[in-house]
Parts: C-alpha cells; sequence; structure tokens
C-alpha cells in the first residue's frame, strides 16, 4: 500500500489532458496539494506527461502539465502535476478551502443540486439495469451516500460483526494478501457490500476492512495480481435496494438516517499523514467564544446583512450549473424563527444567487440551509475582521 505525500479529499473538477492527437476530457476523483487522479481509457503508460486544465467550482482555471504516476484497474489515473508559480498560488488557495471547509461544500454541493426534491434526494439515487452478481441483473438499484465519514461502513460492522484477516476465506485465498492485512487490517465484513466509488464508476462488488490505523478501504487485486488496499473517502455509495428489496448489509431506515447525518467531515489526520502545507491553515469551526448562550444579541436587518456581506473579508463562492452559492465564514448571524422552531440557529451568512441564506451550524436541524424569510429576528454576532 503506497503512502502519498499529501492528503487528497474528493473533489470532481471538469479536467481536460492534450494529448498528441486529441483533448481528453474527463472528471477528477481526488485532488491534493501535489496532483489528482481521474478516470482516463485508454489508460496512459506511467511516466506519460500531459498539459492540463482544471476548472475551479469559483469559476477559475488552472493549468499546468501533469505526469501519470499510478492507475487502478478500473481506469482511475494518478498525476502529479507541476504549475507555475501564479497558477500554484490558485491551486493552494483552492486545496486550502477544501482542507478547512471541504465536507462543508460537499453538503452545499447535494444542496444546490437537489434544491426542492426534498431530503431523500440528497441521500439516495436510483440506477436501472445493473448487475450485482447474480444470474439476472437487477433493473433498478438504489444506492445511498455513505456519509462524511464513512458512516455506513461504522453500521455495517456494528450490525455484521467482522472476522480477523486470518479467518477470512477471501483473504487467504488470495496470495501475499493474508500477509499485508495482518500489518494494516483490524476486521473485515464477512460479505460483499456493492458501492460505486465515484459518479463516473460502476457499481462493484467490495470486500470491506477496516483499518488499524483508522478509517476503512477496500481490498483490491491490483495489476499483476498483486494485493492492495484503496482508501474510502466518504464520497462513494453504497446499494441498499435492488429492485426494491434490500441487500446486504441490510440497513433500515433507522441506519439510513443516522447515516444521512453524517455531514461533516471530521478530517482527523490518520496516522502516517504528512503534513500537506507548512503554515498553519485556518479550520472554519463555530468557537466557543461566539457561543452567546447567555447574551441576547441585538436586532439587525437584512439590508445590514447585505451590507456586513459587501465588507472587505473572506468569502468562498463555487458554482453549479447555472447556481452560484458564496459563502462568508467570518460572518456569523443568529436567527430566530418561532414559528418554525425552537430557540435560535446560528451559522454562517451566505448567499443563493440573490437570495440571503445562513448555514446552520449550531441549533435545532443543524446543518442545514435555511433562507431568510420577512418574518425572521435576525442579528448579526460575528462581523468580518
Amino acid at each position: 500500500m503506497s503512502t502519498r505525500r499529501y492528503r487528497r479529499y474528493p473533489v470532481n473538477l471538469r479536467l481536460r489532458l492534450k494529448q498528441p492527437t486529441a483533448v481528453l476530457e474527463t472528471t477528477t476523483e481526488e485532488i491534493g496539494l501535489g496532483g489528482f487522479s481521474a478516470p482516463c481509457l485508454p489508460l496512459p503508460e506511467v511516466g506519460a506527461t500531459f498539459d492540463f486544465t482544471a476548472d475551479l467550482p469559483d469559476g477559475k482555471v488552472v493549468s499546468g502539465t501533469a505526469t501519470v504516476v499510478r492507475y487502478t484497474p478500473d481506469g482511475t489515473v494518478g498525476f502529479s502535476c507541476e504549475l507555475p508559480l501564479d497558477q500554484a498560488v490558485v491551486w493552494l488557495a483552492f486545496v486550502e478551502q477544501e482542507q478547512s471547509s471541504g465536507g462543508l461544500w460537499r453538503m452545499l454541493r447535494r444542496y444546490a443540486l437537489n434544491r426542492g426534491q426534498g431530503n431523500q434526494a440528497t441521500r439516495s439515487v436510483v440506477e436501472p439495469g445493473l448487475s450485482l452478481g447474480g444470474d439476472e441483473p437487477a433493473r433498478m438499484l438504489r444506492l445511498h451516500m455513505v456519509g462524511e465519514n464513512g458512516e455506513a461502513w461504522r453500521v455495517a460492522f456494528e450490525k455484521h460483526g467482522g472476522l480477523a484477516p486470518d479467518a477470512s476465506e477471501y483473504v487467504a485465498s488470495v496470495p501475499g494478501l493474508l500477509e499485508l492485512a495482518k500489518r494494516t487490517v483490524t476486521r473485515v465484513l464477512p460479505k460483499e457490500v456493492f458501492i460505486k466509488r465515484s459518479g463516473q464508476g460502476l457499481v462493484e462488488p467490495a470486500h470491506l476492512a477496516e483499518l488499524t490505523k483508522g478509517g476503512f478501504a477496500v481490498i483490491s487485486v491490483q495489476r499483476g495480481k498483486l494485493p492492495a488496499l484503496i482508501g474510502l473517502h466518504g464520497s462513494e455509495m453504497i446499494v441498499v435496494e435492488a429492485d426494491g428489496k434490500p441487500v446486504y448489509p441490510f440497513f433500515d431506515a433507522a441506519d439510513l438516517d443516522r447515516i444521512a447525518l453524517d455531514t461533516f467531515r471530521r478530517d482527523e489526520p490518520g496516522a502516517g499523514d504528512v503534513p500537506m502545507l507548512a503554515v498553519p491553515l485556518r479550520q472554519d469551526s463555530f468557537a466557543p467564544a461566539y457561543a452567546h448562550t447567555d447574551v441576547q444579541p441585538s436586532g439587525n436587518t437584512t439590508t445590514q446583512l447585505r451590507e456586513a456581506m459587501a465588507l472587505p473579508q473572506r468569502t468562498q463562492t463555487r458554482t453549479y450549473g447555472e447556481r452560484t452559492l458564496k459563502l462568508f465564514p467570518d460572518l456569523w448571524v443568529e436567527l430566530r424563527r418561532p414559528s418554525a422552531w425552537k430557540g435560535p440557529v446560528r451559522g454562517f451568512a451566505m448567499e443563493d444567487g440573490l437570495d440571503l441564506c445562513m448555514f446552520v451550524l449550531d441549533g435545532p436541524g443543524a446543518p442545514k440551509v435555511v433562507r431568510l424569510e420577512a418574518i425572521d429576528q435576525l442579528s448579526i454576532i460575528r462581523g468580518a475582521a
């Protein structure tokens, strides 16, 4: 199992690779300070170099040179990248944003793409005509998000336990896998689950392993029959129904609700992680100093909130189709809406196009996005520095 120098984050960016005879368009699956991965077929040779262009979610474009360093049997290629200084500054700022608030933006992406479709649309999708490896392909599969921190994997092990590596028939059947598993794996799920590791990927069977250093991985046999562990990062989906019938690991409604609430990445560095940057990065969180549990803030109007948004400060912007979301991490708002919930909610100010919103992090129903209404009691509790 290889060790990367920099941590990777699950991000889907439009990627264009300039080949000698054509331009290959694809989408990144993971990005990091030193490179990215993306599906590419036919597979290029290790060491091949391409000029590339990547579109960032805020509308900026980054261009540089990408070199193939690894690939997997499903056609996912790992690239290292080299960037001119001006482009490297833009890329570093984006990766820093992913480290500090990537989990938040993944939730906002689901909000943006599923607005008006109900909560279930943000939790599961239905796909037709896929096979689970049986005699007949299922006519319809329902796949469910696994949670930013892989709550689905935890629930699966809680429901079904796990086998020690030397007690797993599958582990024993793959040459060299038992030796690897004894060093890195605590237990293996007794049966296969079916997952989709990326939006462009296929539903595939997966032998799930719990790692001794924390986290979860899929046991894989790489090209050349070498066993490997592929880390899971929270952007996968798991099959929960086939033609309306539950499939292993047989999640019930309570399990799925628990998994759906796993919305924010904990970002606890695992053992062996190499620090990504030499400078400290800001972590967006609700500091205890701003809890204001015993203070009644003064009231503000939406006009005052827009004026506060116009002040010089950190902002984060991302575009999804024709919709643009803008987040203000330094502008915290308290909102009371007695007709909808008891007590206040608090969180970041944000814009959804022309609409004023809050990304609620503290209070009833958090985390969630709330669109401000005329009846709301609004207070700015922390403004831009």
